[in-house]
């Protein structure tokens, strides 16, 4: 990557973006490959190898030099999504912090992390990775800032294979929502001020666990759920004649507690869709498998169901944004409907599914590229 004596370089805006992105990485040689694999990742049409960048970037065979960076380098890629939140922020204020999973099919089984396990988002059996994804959401797309590694039990009890992909020895195999409440943590530490916490649970397992824990912490949040997660009437028992009904104060799913809490029936409109007012009763009930709350008891929160034109309950929101019309509350739910959207164009335009490495660093490092690449599409 010399340059030609008398040859002036024009820093465009690209360059000043990777050279604030990139500013803690250690050394010279680390930034300008750092630069060179973005505009990569921005520029190369169809699949973005690490082979096709070297040579439509730089015009030279430089592929081995630029793989090592991404596969081997010990960059830490923790402060570049730090730097990258603080960039997105400065640029547009979030409206929420997105909570999503990305399936990322893969030919055999020797990259990190990679199982034929059942997708409920595919509706099939699929070969390969499932990265976990916390995104901000600004008003043109759900921004990926913070990404976890799914990994089974099978990689990090193997030996082998935990050395195969270099994995650090501290990772461990941790629930979903363990995982997701880690990465919002790291979040909250690189943004400058929380935001409400959306997303889609329906399939996460353990999902009452992690609303409730956020619940216990104060945060705001809208997540949809599934018929099945478990919760306790919460409805005043003084003021209901209902409140003798034996299945009162029971344990309950999302899906039956309409027969036994006496809901509020309101009219919401899905937002981006047409006027037609949705069926909705709002609730208020109890999470269980929260924090250690004393006498204190378990947190009560707000229940929306959405029900069809005969009064079966079909969609299930929970929330502790008690003092919100229910079109703002589903318009903030609405957001986690857009991350679909992101991961679809970061497969077609950004080369999500196109690292070609197989260790545990690169993989961290490429998806912490790839974000940088579609921030700056959207906000550059």
């Amino acid at each position: 990557m010399s340059v030609s004596p008398g040859v002036v370089i024009t820093r465009d805006a690209l360059s000043v973006f990777a050279g604030e992105l990139f500013s803690s990485l250690p050394r010279v040689d680390q930034r300008r490959w750092a630069e060179v694999y973005l505009r990569g990742l921005l520029l190369v049409e169809g699949k973005k190898s690490v082979r096709r960048i070297s040579e439509d970037i730089l015009s030279l065979p430089a592929h081995q030099s630029l793989q090592q960076f991404i596969n081997q380098s010990p960059w830490e890629w923790d402060q570049v999504r730090a730097d990258l939140v603080r960039y997105i922020e400065s640029a547009a204020r979030p409206r929420a912090w997105v909570v999503s999973r990305a399936a990322i099919p893969k030919r055999g089984d020797r990259s990190v992390g990679v199982e034929r396990r059942f997708l409920h988002e595919a509706g099939r059996v699929v070969n390969g990775q499932v990265g976990l994804i916390v995104s901000l959401a600004v008003p043109s797309a759900n921004l990926p800032v913070n990404w976890r590694l799914l990994l089974s039990e099978r990689w990090l009890s193997d030996q082998a294979l935990r050395e195969s992909a270099y994995i650090p020895d501290g990772i461990r195999a941790n629930p979903e929502w363990t995982d997701f409440l880690e990465m919002l943590d790291e979040l909250r530490c690189w943004s400058s001020g929380p935001a409400p916490v959306v997303g889609n649970l329906r399939h996460l397992h353990g999902a009452e666990r992690l609303v409730a824990v956020l619940a216990d912490r104060g945060t705001e949040f809208v997540f949809e759920v599934d018929g099945s997660v478990s919760l306790l009437d919460g409805a005043p028992q003084l003021q209901h004649t209902r409140a003798s009904h034996p299945a009162r104060s029971a344990l309950r799913c999302a899906g039956s507690a309409l027969e036994f809490l006496g809901g509020r029936r309101c009219s919401g409109y899905p937002p981006n869709a047409s006027r037609q007012p949705l069926k909705i009763v709002s609730s208020t009930v109890k999470l269980v498998g929260g924090l250690d709350r004393g006498h204190g008891g378990p947190r009560s929160v707000r229940l929306l169901s959405e029900l069809t034109a005969v009064g079966t309950p079909v969609r299930f929101w929970l929330t502790n944004l008690a003092d919100h019309r229910v079109d703002e509350v589903l318009a903030l739910s609405r957001l986690a409907e857009r991350s679909e959207t992101s991961v679809r164009v970061l497969e077609e335009r950004f080369g999500l599914r196109d690292f070609e490495g197989r260790s545990f660093r690169g993989w961290h490092h490429h998806m912490t590229m790839v974000s940088a690449a579609y921030a700056f599409d959207q906000l550059g």
